[in-house]
């Protein structure tokens, strides 16, 4: 390192570097718009498209509908649009391979709610490059690695709902064992966030494992953070996240 440059000097380096980096990765993401959606599928509407793709991909996470984003697009964007072109619209998203749909099951019915899905990203890339504010919050984005590797080992996953209680995911491997997982940054801070990721786990009656996955460590003097080995959760004899790790 130059002794002779100045600490503004290296700010205005690293600003520039994150600068160069988010435009080239907005560069690749335009020309995944352009070469695998434009080109291959007819869009009449590219302004509408635009709009209900930042929105999904900026709410990627949340609980998402047709109706939700058809009223967001309307009462902020001042855009009438109709939900079958809205379901057109997220279906070349999925066919694109730049969202993928995460059904929720509700756990007391059995049943999967239709009309009620959140979509997870397929890189994260899709919401950093655009978005420059700092202020980020990073637990959706701990979901979707969660998410992402689950999928990647093969699980089919979806969202739980125990009642008015909300489990982040519940897996499912090829040999149908179960494993319920909550997604948390950090549990550390009070003993009510603790409580709270807990509390789903204490409405699901059956024995599948159930594990809270966090980036807490309670060993860490003053709630520092260091890379942290997830539980390896096992269902039916499989081990459904062996492996993973999320560093600093």
């Amino acid at each position: 390192m130059d002794s002779n440059k100045r600490p503004d000097d290296m700010a205005r380096i690293t600003t520039s570097g994150l600068a160069d980096k988010r435009a080239y990765v907005a560069a690749v993401i335009q020309e995944i718009f352009e070469k695998d959606i434009r080109r291959r599928v007819k869009i009449k509407n590219i302004s509408v498209f635009n709009q209900m793709r930042d929105y999904v991909i900026n709410n990627f996470d949340a609980t998402t509908s047709l109706a939700s984003i058809q009223s967001d697009l309307e009462s902020k964007q001042g855009v009438r649009v109709k939900r079958e072109t809205l379901a057109r619209y997220l279906q070349i998203l999925e066919d694109a391979k730049i969202v993928s749909k995460c059904a929720r099951f509700d756990l007391k019915s059995r049943k999967s709610l239709r009309g009620e899905q959140k979509y997870y990203l397929a890189d994260l890339g899709f919401y950093f490059a655009p978005n420059t504010d700092n202020r980020i919050n990073y637990g959706p984005v701990l979901e979707n690695i969660v998410y992402r590797y689950a999928r990647a080992q093969g699980c089919k996953v979806s969202v739980g709902r125990i009642g008015k209680l909300e489990c982040d995911f519940i897996l499912r491997n090829p040999e149908m064992g179960y494993a319920y997982v909550q997604v948390a940054m950090d549990i550390m801070a009070d003993r009510s966030t603790e409580e709270r990721e807990y509390r789903p786990f204490e409405q699901v009656r059956d024995n599948y494992s159930k594990y809270l996955l966090t980036r807490s460590d309670p060993h860490s003097a003053k709630g520092r953070h260091h890379p942290c080995q997830l539980p390896r959760v096992h269902a039916g004899g499989e081990d459904l996240l062996s492996g993973m790790r999320i560093g600093c």
